[in-house]
């Protein structure tokens, strides 16, 4: 038993179902809760005006109000380098030892290992973040075998831990008269709040999600995946979620395959990145695929500028850069179509739209964008085929009434909808298309041989 131990929250932003601060609890007589923001990440997103850093403002008030019920008062929030905040807090208070989940990111690592070894006590950090942690499941560059791996290893169901409710704790008390929590000044996100995600958890994880996860015009995905990544609700959670509605798919995944429980195999997506980037993390940089290093990619500001800002003349695209400006989150059939627009139709490097998603999105994920995005210009793990998404049909099988489309193009809405869906062929009173699909998809089949220059 520890008499004083620090529990450090990082991408785990909850006092329920938390590995480490329950093991933290456990084995401390007194506890003192931290956050830090990052120089190092804060530096990455532009301050702490971007809208993520009030969605974990909101994340942190949620666990002070926990924090009281359980027998605590707050948790200490400080702005700067932890390898050189951790120690300081260590030598003033008498802290025996440093209790965090795991993080598998390059950065992550390096900082948890600098922060040990700085801090002269015990260090202890718990999985908690992923079901099934890398070395836990052999390396795989393809996704079906590494599912199949992965459901060996997954327990069905994950057990809960305890509810916070169930245990108390002492908090150590401390005399720092300033929170680094009162610098964050973004505004209140207007959709992604945690009520918002409490009614997502609890009514849109069900056995109709792979019916409608595909279709933009319906509200049939979770929308739950930016408090997955800040750990807003534990990986588990959603597990079990997702078990209640269905057992677990026992086909493989693969597009046209006939899924049973799609959440799952979205919750496998996500560790299978997070694993290839754990095992390859060159990958931030460079394309997995060796063979398609060779690509000139295009850096045509003008027409860059023109995706960003959804004005390709292609509507569906369009609409879906506008929900992302708009709202900070995209479609998950959207971000495919637009992905694929960028680097097979306008033939320009993945990277800069890697970057622009990185900046907008409220969910943004380092592993899940990287391997997303290199998936998507057909680069990276799990390589098939050459994937070259058609923007004309995948709007009419998507988005047939042009529902989506209109709610974010309002001025497309008395234009006829065959119109909308194929600007190349009928007359709209808008935008003209920058790029012909058809033509491109030539480009592009080239460029990936290596036959143009």
């Amino acid at each position: 038993m520890h008499k004083k131990s620090i529990f450090w929250f990082r991408q785990d932003l909850r006092t329920h179902d938390n590995t480490g601060l329950h093991e933290a609890v456990q084995q401390s007589e007194a506890l003192l809760p931290i956050f830090i923001l990052d120089t190092h990440i804060i530096e990455s997103f532009g301050w702490l005006s971007d809208p993520k850093f009030w969605f974990i403002r909101e994340a942190l008030e949620h666990i002070w109000e926990s924090l009281k019920q359980l027998g605590g008062w707050d948790v200490l929030v400080l702005h700067g380098k932890p390898e050189e905040l951790i120690p300081e807090l260590i030598e003033k208070y008498d802290i025996e030892c440093v209790f965090a989940n795991k993080t598998y990111g390059k950065y992550g690592q390096e900082r948890d290992e600098q922060v040990a070894k700085l801090a002269k006590c015990e260090f202890k950090s718990y999985k908690d973040f992923l079901l099934a942690e890398p070395h836990e499941v052999d390396t795989r560059k393809v996704f079906t075998p590494f599912y199949k791996l992965w459901k060996k290893v997954i327990e069905s169901p994950q057990p809960p831990l305890l509810k916070g409710e169930l245990w108390k704790f002492s908090q150590l008390k401390i005399d720092e008269s300033t929170q680094a929590k009162d610098f964050i000044t973004h505004e209140k996100h207007p959709y992604f709040t945690m009520e918002f995600g409490k009614k997502r958890v609890e009514h849109n994880i069900t056995s109709s999600y792979e019916e409608v996860r595909n279709d933009l015009d319906k509200d049939g995905t979770s929308r739950l995946s930016p408090y997955l990544r800040f750990g807003i609700f534990s990986v588990r959670e959603l597990y079990n979620k997702a078990l209640q509605t269905s057992p677990p798919a026992p086909l493989l995944w693969g597009e046209g395959s006939s899924q049973k429980n799609a959440f799952i195999s979205e919750l496998a997506w996500r560790e299978f990145w997070w694993h290839i980037y754990y095992n390859f993390p060159d990958t931030v940089h460079t394309e997995f695929q060796e063979k398609r290093r060779h690509i000139e990619w295009e850096t045509d500001e003008y027409l860059f500028s023109r995706w960003c800002e959804g004005k390709t003349g292609y509507p569906v695209v369009d609409a879906a850069m506008r929900q992302l400006n708009e709202t900070g989150w995209m479609h998950g059939r959207a971000r495919m179509i637009v992905a694929s627009f960028l680097t097979k139709d306008m033939h320009i490097d993945w990277r800069l739209g890697e970057k622009y998603f990185r900046e907008k999105l409220l969910d943004f994920d380092t592993a899940v964008n990287l391997g997303n995005w290199q998936w998507s210009a057909s680069v990276g793990a799990d390589p098939k085929p050459l994937r070259i998404f058609n923007p004309i049909l995948q709007s009419e099988k998507f988005d047939p009434k042009g529902i989506f489309i209109r709610k974010y193009i309002p001025e497309l809405e008395s234009e006829p909808i065959k119109a909308i869906h194929n600007p190349l062929e009928n007359t709209l009173n808008y935008i003209r298309p920058i790029v012909d699909h058809r033509e491109e998809t030539k480009v592009a089949r080239e460029l990936y041989k290596g036959e143009v220059n």
